[in-house]
């Protein structure tokens, strides 16, 4: 499970969510006020900072999107 932790005053957060909620992964939002700046925990991927997270979640939607569109019945052999 994807977990997004957030301090106070995050405004990317409902744009976060709205990219997450595309995907087909399971994730939580969770407010932590004693954090500095917001994070991403993910398996072993740790993500810190608002740029690094919107770099990862455009990562994360392209790895998606390709997996999904390699499958056999796409190629003719």
């Amino acid at each position: 499970m994807l977990l997004l932790q957030y301090p106070v005053n995050t405004p990317e957060v409902t744009m976060w969510e709205n990219r997450l909620a595309t995907m087909v992964i399971t994730y939580a939002l969770v407010l932590n006020p004693e954090l500095q700046e917001p994070q991403i925990q993910y398996d072993a991927d740790f993500v810190r900072g608002t740029n690094e997270i919107n770099s990862y979640l455009d990562t994360l939607e392209d790895f998606l999107k390709s997996w999904y569109e390699d499958r056999c019945d796409k190629y003719e052999f």
